[in-house]
Parts: C-alpha cells; sequence; structure tokens
C-alpha cells in the first residue's frame, strides 16, 4: 500500500487528477474575482461569455469613447487586451488604440487588481479627451470671433473700417483672454491631480505571486520517494525549501521585510520633526483655550450690558425711579404737615422732586403710547 492509498502508478494519476482539479478551481476562483472587480469599476459585458466587456470613458464631440477589453481563454493567467473605441493620443496607447503602457499591465499577474487598474486607465483617458476637446474648442472659437466681425449688417448702415477692426480686435482678445484663462485653471487642476497619482504610484507596491497548484518536483518524484518525504520531517523540510516556488516566496518575503525596514527607519527619522510639531500645536491649543476662554468673559460681559440698555429693560428703571420720587414727595409733604420742616426746606425739596417725578411721569407716557 502506497502513502496515498493506492499502488503504484494508479497513485501517481490520482494524485495528478487531484491536483489538476485544484487547479482548475482555482483559475475558476480567481476568474470570478477579476471579473467582480471589472464591474465594480463600471465593466459592461457584451456577450454572454463574458470575454469582453465595455467600459464609458467620456463623451467627445466625435461620439462615446469607451474602453473594452477582451479576456483571453486563459485568463487570468493572462493579461487582458485593453483598446479605445477611437484614436487617441498617449503614452499608454499605441497607433491602433491599444493600452501597451500601463505599468501594472505588462506586469500582470492572476492576483492583480483588475478593477483598479481600468479605474487608472479610465480616469486618465477620460483627463486627455477632455484636455483635447479644450483645445479642439479654442481656434474654433477665434474663427467664430472673426467671422462675427466680419459678417456685413443688412439693417443698418456699415460703419467706418478702423471700428470694424477695432471691435473685431477686442472680440478676439476677449475670446483669446477667455479661452487662456479657462486652459490655465484646467492645467493646473490637470497639474495637481498628475502629482497626487505621482504620489500614489511613487508608494512600494508587491506584486503577489501566483499560487501554484501543480508542483513539478513533486511530480518528479516517486512513489516510494513521497513517502519518504511523508516519515521524515527535517527531509521534507529540506526539499521543501529547495523548491522553485518556495524560494521565490522567500525571496519575495525578504524584500517586503527589507521595505518595511526602510519605511521604519524613514518614518522614524521624523520622530523629532514630528515632536516639535506636537509641541507647536500643544502651544497653539493652549494660546486658544485662552483667546476662547476671553472671549467667552467679554462676551458675556457684552450680555450684561446690553441688557442693562435694553429698551423695556430703561422703560423698568425710569418707571422705578418715578415712583421712587414719588414715595419720597410723598414723605417731604407728610413732615411738613406734621411740622417738621418750614416752609422755606418744604419749598427748596418739594418742588424739586415734584417737578422731576411730573417730567419723567409724561416721558412714561409718551413712550407707553407709542
Amino acid at each position: 500500500m502506497s502513502f496515498f492509498g493506492l499502488r503504484g502508478s494508479s497513485s501517481s494519476s490520482a494524485y495528478r487528477a487531484s491536483h489538476h482539479e485544484t487547479h482548475q478551481s482555482e483559475l475558476e476562483r480567481l476568474r470570478g474575482r477579476q471579473l467582480a472587480s471589472l464591474v465594480r469599476a463600471g465593466g459592461r459585458a457584451k456577450n454572454q461569455q463574458q470575454t469582453t466587456f465595455e467600459v464609458a470613458i467620456a463623451d467627445t464631440s466625435r461620439g462615446k469613447l469607451f474602453l473594452t477589453l477582451t479576456l483571453p481563454q486563459d485568463f487570468p493567467l493572462k493579461a487582458p487586451q485593453a483598446q479605445v473605441s477611437m484614436p487617441l493620443q498617449h503614452k499608454w496607447l499605441d497607433i491602433a488604440g491599444n493600452v501597451q503602457g500601463h505599468p501594472d499591465l505588462n506586469q500582470w499577474t492572476a492576483h492583480s487588481d483588475l478593477g483598479r487598474i481600468v479605474s487608472e486607465i479610465v480616469n486618465e483617458l477620460h483627463r486627455v479627451a477632455s484636455s483635447a476637446q479644450l483645445h479642439a474648442a479654442a481656434p474654433a472659437n477665434g474663427i467664430a470671433a472673426k467671422a462675427d466681425t466680419r459678417r456685413p449688417s443688412s439693417a443698418s448702415p456699415s460703419p467706418p473700417q478702423h471700428q470694424l477692426q477695432q471691435s473685431a480686435y477686442s472680440l478676439q482678445a476677449a475670446s483669446y483672454t477667455s479661452i487662456s484663462s479657462q486652459a490655465q485653471s484646467r492645467q493646473s487642476a490637470i497639474s495637481t491631480q498628475q502629482q497626487q497619482q505621482a504620489a500614489v504610484k511613487s508608494l512600494p507596491r508587491t506584486q503577489m505571486p501566483v499560487i501554484p497548484a501543480i508542483f513539478p518536483e513533486l511530480e518528479e518524484l516517486s512513489v516510494a520517494q513521497l513517502e519518504a518525504l511523508a516519515t521524515d520531517r527535517h527531509a521534507l523540510k529540506a526539499f521543501v525549501k529547495k523548491m522553485h516556488s518556495v524560494q521565490e516566496f522567500m525571496k519575495l518575503r525578504e524584500d517586503v521585510m527589507a521595505g518595511n525596514v526602510r519605511i521604519a527607519e524613514t518614518t522614524l527619522s521624523h520622530e523629532g520633526e514630528m515632536r516639535t510639531l506636537q509641541g507647536e500645536v500643544q502651544a497653539l491649543r493652549s494660546s486658544l483655550r485662552d483667546a476662547q476662554e476671553s472671549l467667552a468673559q467679554k462676551q458675556a460681559r457684552q450680555s450684561r450690558v446690553l441688557a442693562r440698555h435694553r429698551p423695556d429693560a430703561l422703560l423698568d428703571q425710569l418707571s422705578a425711579a418715578t415712583k421712587e420720587l414719588d414715595a419720597s414727595s410723598d414723605d417731604l409733604a407728610l413732615q411738613f404737615a406734621h411740622g417738621e420742616m418750614d416752609v422755606a426746606q418744604f419749598s427748596a425739596q418739594y418742588l424739586p422732586q415734584r417737578a422731576l417725578y411730573h417730567e419723567r411721569t409724561i416721558k412714561l407716557n409718551k413712550i407707553l403710547q407709542r
């Protein structure tokens, strides 16, 4: 009885058949994942076999611009073919409109993200198509301005020739100024977008290698050799380390670890600067907190002052003062009636208070009548 439960060549054949089925199922899973990401990026299938997809890019003066993707029979092991529906000048496109220069498409693996690649191509070609359409509109606007200035008028007499020339020059200048400002703003937005894209592309990317479903090194071994490896753990480890796919994974792992170390060292090199900036931020927060407290105190004092000088508050104060004068003058009248003061003292105190009382009463009545 062999290690796989079968004898001789039957065991080897069953082993190969099992690995072939595993390989096919893995390819189907990867294909489904790639198609799902393509649909999320805007792709629409053009046939039932889902081998041709179309992604809208932009509406141009010549019609709609599409990106057509054709999936080969052994997709996703091989990269898809991408082509635009009309000629367009770009470093990624050849004369026939095929996408040939995209870096991730040229380094395609079964684990690449097709949806992200298609989105990058569509966004870049949309920008180029919009820019080309803007530049194409500039000469047309200039020609239209010239034609409008040279068109004769049948309803009014013709003005002098120098006036026509001046109006033509002014129209051309206004047209060129408008086009120039639009082009500058567009160019500024394009440069900003290009800087952002360059920053994103400069980030280190690691393409995961294809996980093999078949190992040729194991295929070349006999059943006896396989059984020997299965019983000897150290020999199995040594054999696995010598396999080409394992060595690729180990090299990739070392490269990723070295990249992580470089990134960590770069991050740590900014530690002093970050601490300085954090100190400045804390100082700014402290000054902001003090300024907010001072502002709150001033606003509270302003509210108190405004509360005292509101029209209704002033009216209440005037009414209270009038009532106090009335009560004070009544006290003086009682004191005079009981002989507690003479006529001179009574006249000197009572008459001014009553005069002020009546003045304030008149003012209150006028305010209340409004």
